[in-house]
């Protein structure tokens, strides 16, 4: 039974019911009562920390777009080579994802719905993201680590597509085929499969 006296969890717990939900349900098929009846809470008293439904979603988009944007920065600023990073952070994108299941959900969600909600959040968090791949590519060509003929910006386009799409059809895989994408065995080999694709394409030798 639902604790109506109790009080609301933090605000951090409700960002992460949110999160759950809208990942299994997509944002039209979560409401304010299932969030809060999760928790254990009268729904209005979510209004306490966000005034509607889109403005709880809008946080939990931008929440998970800090999350990446840490790790991005992560890879961006060590000394390795750019080919060595390049490496590591193909390795990174895929132990993120792994690890952010509702990431990818909710992402995949948005990126294929154009009138979708969090559209909004997703012109302002990622192009300057994909700038920052870019230049890190540019200036890699600049100094002959990456072929120049390479376009950075459909590179890194076509790199995101077939790392997130790896991990948005690993349950219709399982339902079809059996096979569990993402047991630890898969999830090295897929880091494999991309850090070869990434060097053949990129990588001057």
């Amino acid at each position: 039974m639902i604790n109506l006296r109790r009080p609301i969890d933090t605000r951090d717990r409700v960002l992460q019911v949110a999160r759950e939900l809208f990942a299994e349900r997509g944002y039209r098929g979560t409401s304010l009562r299932d969030i809060a009846k999760r928790i254990g809470v009268k729904a209005p008293s979510l209004l306490h920390h966000f005034p509607s439904k889109q403005q709880l979603y809008l946080a939990v988009l931008d929440q998970l777009f800090e999350s990446v944007e840490d790790a991005t920065k992560a890879i961006v600023w060590t000394h390795e080579s750019r080919q060595e990073r390049m490496r590591q952070a193909v390795a990174d994108m895929v132990d993120f994802i792994a690890s952010h299941p509702d990431l990818v959900r909710i992402m995949w969600k948005e990126m294929a719905d154009e009138s979708g909600v969090g559209r909004q959040v997703l012109k302002r968090r990622l192009p300057p993201l994909f700038s920052t791949a870019v230049k890190f590519i540019f200036r890699g060509q600049r100094d002959g680590e990456f072929r120049s003929e390479v376009d950075p910006l459909h590179f890194m386009w076509g790199l995101n597509a077939i790392t997130i799409g790896y991990f948005a059809i690993s349950a219709m895989i399982q339902r079809l085929w059996s096979i569990n994408l993402l047991e630890h065995a898969m999830i090295d080999r897929r880091k494999r499969e991309l850090t070869d694709m990434v060097e053949r394409t990129l990588f001057t030798f």
